[in-house]
C-alpha cells in the first residue's frame, strides 16, 4: 500500500515540475517580446526626432535670412556671407549652437568662406559655439549666388544644425 501512495505522490510531483517549467517558460518568451517591442519602440522614437530635426533644418533653409529669392528652399550665399559678421546676434534667435553650409558638389577647396575667398571655399560656418554640441543635424539644400558674371548659379549643399533649438 505504502508502494502506491509514494508512486502517487511522484506523479504529482512530477506534474507540478512540469507546470512550474511550463510556466518559466512562457515568462521568458514574454519578457524576449517585451523587450523586442521596447526595443522597436525606441527604435521609432528616434526615427521621429530624427525626421523631425531633419524638418526643422529644412525649415531653417527656407527662413527669411536664407532664401532665394527665386527658388524655396534655395539658400542665398550671398546672405549667409552677409549675416556671418552678425551671426551672434542670431545665434539667441534660433537657440542654436551650430550652423554651418557646406558646398558639397562640384568640389570646392577645402576652406572657410569669408568675404576675401567667396565664392572659392567650401564652408560656411555662422554658429559655432565653443562648447559641445554634439551631432548635428542635416539636409540637402541648394546653395545659390550671384557668379562674376551676373548670372544666378546654384550647386548642391548641405545645412547643418544643432543646438538647443532642435530635439
Amino acid at each position: 500500500m505504502n508502494y502506491w501512495i509514494n508512486k502517487g505522490q511522484m506523479k504529482i510531483q512530477q506534474m507540478a515540475f512540469v507546470l512550474v517549467a511550463i510556466m518559466i517558460f512562457f515568462v521568458l518568451v514574454g519578457l524576449l517580446f517585451i523587450t523586442l517591442r521596447v526595443g522597436a519602440l525606441n527604435k521609432s522614437a528616434q526615427n521621429l526626432k530624427d525626421d523631425a530635426a531633419k524638418e526643422i533644418v529644412k525649415r531653417l533653409a527656407n527662413t527669411p535670412e536664407f532664401i532665394w529669392s527665386d527658388c524655396p528652399g534655395c539658400v542665398d550665399v550671398d546672405k549667409a556671407i552677409v549675416l556671418k559678421a552678425h551671426a551672434q546676434e542670431y545665434e539667441d534667435l534660433w537657440k542654436l549652437d551650430y550652423l554651418a553650409f557646406e558646398f558639397v558638389y562640384p568640389s570646392r577647396n577645402k576652406s572657410e568662406c569669408d568675404l576675401v575667398n567667396y565664392p572659392e571655399c567650401s564652408t560656411i560656418t555662422l554658429i559655432k559655439d565653443s562648447g559641445e554640441y554634439g551631432v548635428a543635424n542635416s539636409a540637402y539644400v541648394s546653395l545659390c549666388y550671384w557668379d562674376k558674371d551676373g548670372y544666378n548659379k546654384c550647386e548642391l549643399g548641405k545645412i547643418y544644425a544643432s543646438g538647443k533649438g532642435i530635439k
